[in-house]
């Protein structure tokens, strides 16, 4: 299942790389990979994410894929933020895939003052109305504390949590797919 997901993975990230620019976010732990590319279209405030997550100690792992709304103008370069929907195709020992469709945003601080120092974060939920199959929501979120290494890359030290809740013959499920503390890097080009 994992390669399917990791092609599926591959293929959208070579399909998002059409944009002029963009970044790529890779998180690791003792357990789990989490894998994302971003990219803003010039000139308008979409701002499309792509990516994989994958646990090896519950042999978990989903695909990623979100809209959100941003700032077009980056009037305020120190905090970027945006709102919108991200896709969550999970598969975990509760489930072989199952689909919800979050709604939520992001948001980025890195001010000037703190000297590389940053904040970032996310959250999306996908209520039952939005979540399919035997899924009765799903949420991921992301909360790290950045540092600028280079003009173009951060370090990052942070913690994801990715799970759904499911029905499953009558009885509720949480299927975990990652919930660990990791380190990693954002890097722009």
């Amino acid at each position: 299942m994992f390669y399917k997901i990791a092609t599926g993975t591959a293929a959208l990230l070579m399909a998002g790389s059409a944009f002029a620019g963009g970044a790529i976010d890779f998180g690791l732990s003792n357990t789990s990979v989490r894998i994302e590319h971003d990219a803003a279209m010039v000139g308008t405030g979409a701002h499309f994410t792509v990516g994989g997550v994958y646990n090896e100690t519950n042999q978990s792992s989903a695909i990623l894929a979100g809209f959100n709304a941003v700032d077009a103008t980056m009037a305020n370069k120190e905090m970027i933020g945006g709102i919108g929907f991200k896709a969550m195709g999970l598969s975990n020992t509760v489930a072989d895939f199952a689909v919800g469709l979050g709604v939520g945003g992001f948001v980025r601080w890195q001010p000037d003052f703190m000297n590389g120092l940053g904040f970032e974060g996310q959250a999306y939920f996908s209520p039952s109305i939005l979540s399919f199959g035997d899924l009765t929501s799903a949420n991921e979120l992301v909360a790290r504390v950045t540092y600028k290494v280079l003009p173009q890359a951060r370090v990052f030290l942070g913690y994801h949590d990715l799970r759904g809740e499911y029905d499953i013959s009558g009885e509720a499920e949480t299927g975990l797919v990652d919930s660990t503390v990791h380190l990693g890097f954002r890097m722009t080009y």
